[in-house]
C-alpha cells in the first residue's frame, strides 16, 4: 500500500491533469455561467455548488486529511474565506465561483452535469466520462485502492481525453 502522501502527489498530479481538460472543453463559463448570467441580469448564482461538499463527501482517510490540509495552508480555512457567497453554502465559493484552483475534493473536481456530458459527447465524441466513476477513481486515488498499472491507466485516459478536445478544436477551428 502506498503512503498517504504518495496517494495525494497522484491525485495532485490527476487534479492538474483534469484541470487542463476542463479549460480545453470550457464548457461551464460558456455553456453554462455565461447564459446564466444574461437570463439573470448579471446576478451571482451558484450553478452546481449547492453544499459543502468537502464536509459531506471526503473520507475519513489520512489522504484526505492531508489534502484538507495543503488546501488550507494554500487557501484558509473555510471560515477564513472572507469574500463567501451568499448564493452557495460552500465557503470556498465567492462571488467570482469557486477559488479553489487546486486541493478540491474528489466530487467537485469531477463533477460534470448531464448537459456538459452530452457536450462532450455530442462535440468531441467521448463517451467514457461519467463524473461518479471519476469521484470514485479520485477516492480510490487518495485512499491508495487503486493499484499504480490502474492509476497509469486512468491518467493516460485522461491524457487522452485532452488530446481529443485539443485535435478536434484544431480540426474545427
Amino acid at each position: 500500500m502506498e503512503s498517504a502522501r504518495e496517494n495525494l502527489e497522484r491525485y495532485l498530479e490527476i487534479e492538474d491533469i483534469l484541470n487542463r481538460f476542463f479549460g480545453l472543453f470550457d464548457f461551464c463559463l460558456k455553456g453554462c455561467v455565461l447564459p446564466e448570467l444574461e437570463r439573470n441580469g448579471n446576478q451571482p448564482f451558484a450553478a452546481c455548488c449547492k453544499d459543502r461538499y468537502y464536509k459531506v463527501y471526503d473520507l475519513e482517510h489520512p489522504s484526505f486529511d492531508l489534502l484538507r490540509e495543503k488546501r488550507e495552508s494554500l487557501y484558509g480555512t473555510p471560515e477564513d474565506v472572507t469574500d463567501s457567497s451568499l448564493i452557495s453554502p460552500c465557503e470556498y465559493h465567492t462571488s467570482t465561483g469557486c477559488v479553489l484552483s487546486t486541493c478540491k475534493s474528489p466530487i467537485c473536481l469531477a463533477f460534470m452535469c448531464r448537459k456538459s456530458i452530452d457536450a462532450l459527447r455530442d462535440g468531441y465524441g467521448i463517451y467514457t466520462y461519467d463524473y461518479l466513476g471519476f469521484n470514485y477513481a479520485l477516492e480510490w486515488i487518495l485512499t491508495g485502492d487503486m493499484s499504480l498499472a490502474e492509476y497509469e491507466e486512468f491518467r493516460q485516459s485522461c491524457l487522452d481525453m485532452i488530446d481529443t478536445v485539443e485535435t478536434t478544436s484544431a480540426v474545427a477551428g
